[in-house]
């Protein structure tokens, strides 16, 4: 979900990020050609002493310090004696115990469901070989294997109920015996880009040891396609944009060229830097017309000797801005596709964001495995010899309410074939969504305001599904490629495709290029579309994406198999994909949920509680904002200047 520039693109070796591959080529290659960052750390280790490294599990600790983060600096035993309940293991509730329990606060997470990660799930294969190498791949991960998701089941009221199970495999690896690596095969079905921009989430990775490499957004090779362009044939990126670049600047030359002016008069000398922007812009001829160019890719690539290169032909303008590619200025970007052609320029979606290497679940499962004092374990009785977060949090533990004693939040929870039990805490930070708090937070003393906020975002009716109005109903589908065809056959490595069918995008690994296999997104979709797509089972989510495979790739339907889907507005402790922009789209409900009271003891976190609703950034800032509002509490001198309370 960005930044280039916090670390260079090129396939160089980079210290930054201890990743275990090299991002631009499959495992196989690079473990010919080059040595792995993890590699070298430790034979920097080996050779120097176990200081020369940091650790490979809990990462390097104090990289906070390289970043601008909104982290709140509390010392070491800030939270001696006080305790913690956190309703929720996504990231938002696991950033926020890690934060509160290395400052002395005593911390229990309660997570309803019977996995971590909420909404940031990656499905992984069901292969007992394969699972037995991912956990030695990853160690530590053995600790929590609930870590480890090869199924899940959306709810008895969806359309499509039945437990599903990933079968995605290397068969190559199997037919070796399973010597070697397999190509890491994985669906990330929540999350699955960082954006540059999104420091916190950028600095947490780095903190806690999560390699990142390049997610790419957009490869000029991806490809655009609607029934309202030339009879629903595919087009590529390159050939529809330069297309269009060179007819806009081709009228902007004639324009400046007739001495017609934007604004005010200008110079000789003005207008021919302005001819020489629109001929660069544009690849227009020396007197401005347009010209075939290599721009739009080639029909048929350059080769040796006499094996002449052919040129893709231009679009011509009335096409294009007849194709839907251009997109509606007037629509919802949350609740449409927004444009084919300028997606790219949003800077959420540059063309070059990141990615965790080995699937965006890697974050949750890194600050699992974190090492916490013991003086973090909220639970008496046995005690791990050495804590880890992931000792923290209580699965299949749903919170049924909260109350008010005092000083102290009272937490009702029923932990799955167990009575109910109550625990009092000091304080209390919820990640549920709005419309779930809302269910149990009865009469517990909050401001108007933020009860008023509760009741909007539960309000329903405007979906034709149970989706709250103030959230965004959303699915995905993935697929197994039998072979890459994708890069054999239309030269695409990563990126997205777009079709205005019901599947919406597909993309494309960014990881493991050249390898044999790989999985792709096959449809994923939001707002309407997301409705509608989310009625059909199972079978015929996968059927629809298959055909909408068709339309971008032709004659490749039976190249995919072993697909899965997943719609969020069904999913168990869920109630949709995320919640919408309503900090811009509703102020007032944003306003009030955000309204705590300023010596409060309950506060919420989670990217519904940021301007970066959808993106782990959100989760992570609006986690530090619940910390900093608990030090408040505590110390209101110290700890009241702060963005989070403006």
């Amino acid at each position: 979900m960005k930044e280039g520039a916090l670390f260079p693109i090129e396939p160089t070796l980079i210290m930054t990020f201890p990743a275990a591959r090299h991002p631009l080529f499959n495992d196989r290659i690079a473990m010919s050609y080059s040595i792995s960052r993890r590699t070298l750390l430790r034979g920097m280790t080996a050779l120097a002493g176990s200081f020369a490294a940091p650790s490979l599990v809990t990462g390097f600790g104090s990289a906070q310090a390289a970043y601008r983060t909104s982290k709140p600096n509390l010392p070491t035993g800030f939270g001696k004696g006080k305790s913690v309940a956190i309703l929720g293991a996504g990231v938002a509730g696991l950033t926020a115990a890690l934060t509160l329990a290395r400052s002395g606060f005593s911390v229990q997470i309660f997570e309803a469901d019977n996995r971590y990660g909420g909404r940031s799930l990656t499905v992984r294969p069901t292969n007992e070989h394969y699972k037995s190498w991912w956990f030695k791949n990853y160690p530590g991960t053995q600790e929590f294997s609930e870590m480890y998701v090869d199924r899940y089941q959306e709810t008895a009221d969806s359309p499509a109920p039945d437990l599903q199970i990933c079968q995605f495999m290397d068969d190559a690896w199997a037919a070796k015996k399973y010597a070697g690596k397999p190509v890491e095969l994985y669906l990330n079905a929540g999350p699955g880009r960082i954006p540059s921009n999104h420091v916190n989430l950028i600095a947490l990775c780095q903190e806690i040891g999560v390699s990142l490499e390049p997610y790419f957004f957009q490869s000029m090779s991806n490809l655009m396609q609607s029934k309202e362009f030339n009879n629903g044939a595919p087009v590529s990126f390159a050939q529809a944009t330069f297309s269009l670049y060179s007819e806009m600047a081709a009228m902007m030359y004639k324009v400046t060229k007739e001495g017609v002016l934007l604004q005010g008069d200008t110079n000789a000398v003005t207008r021919e830097k302005l001819k020489d922007l629109y001929r660069v812009f544009g690849d227009l001829t020396g007197t401005g017309e347009i010209q075939t160019t290599t721009r739009l890719g080639f029909s048929h690539l350059p080769g040796g000797w006499r094996d002449a290169p052919k040129t893709r032909d231009a679009i011509g303008l009335e096409k294009i801005l007849d194709s839907g590619f251009v997109g509606d200025p007037t629509a919802n970007p949350e609740l449409t596709p927004g444009s084919f052609l300028f997606n790219s320029f949003n800077t959420d979606w540059q063309p070059t964001l990141m990615q965790p290497v080995g699937g965006m679940d890697r974050i949750w499962q890194q600050l699992l495995l974190q090492d916490v004092p013991t003086t973090a374990l909220w639970k008496k009785g046995s005690k791990p010899r050495h804590p880890k977060l992931g000792h923290l949090v209580q699965l299949k533990t749903k919170a049924s309410k909260i109350a008010s004693a005092g000083e102290k939040v009272v937490v009702t929870y029923e932990t799955a074939g167990r009575k109910a039990e109550q625990a009092q805490f000091d304080f209390c930070i919820s990640t549920m969504a709005p419309s779930l708090l809302n269910t149990i937070i009865g009469d517990y003393p909050v401001p108007p305001d933020f009860r008023k906020g509760l009741e909007a975002f539960s309000k329903t009716g405007n979906w034709n599904d149970k989706t709250p109005n103030l959230w965004t109903p959303a699915i995905k589908v993935g697929w197994q490629g039998k072979d890459r065809f994708w890069e054999t056959d239309s030269e695409i490595y990563g990126g997205i495709s777009w079709t205005t069918d019901i599947i919406g995008q597909i993309w494309y690994p960014s990881e493991d290029f050249t390898a044999h296999t790989g999985v792709l997104t096959g449809a994923y979709n939001r707002g309407p579309l997301a409705v509608d797509y989310a009625k059909l089972n199972n079978t015929q989510r996968v059927e629809t994406a298959r055909q909408g495979l068709g339309l971008l790739h032709p004659g490749k339907t039976d190249q995919v198999y072993r697909g899965v889907s997943i719609a969020w507005q069904y999913m168990p402790h869920q109630v949709g994909g995320w919640a919408s922009d309503t900090a811009t789209t509703d102020e007032k409900a944003y306003q009030q949920i955000t309204t705590f009271e300023k010596n409060g003891r309950f506060f919420c976190a989670g990217d519904t509680w940021s301007y970066l609703p959808g993106w782990q950034e959100g989760s992570v800032t609006s986690a530090y904002c619940a910390v900093n509002a608990i030090a408040r509490t505590m110390d209101p001198a110290k700890y009241s200047d702060c963005a989070c309370f403006q």
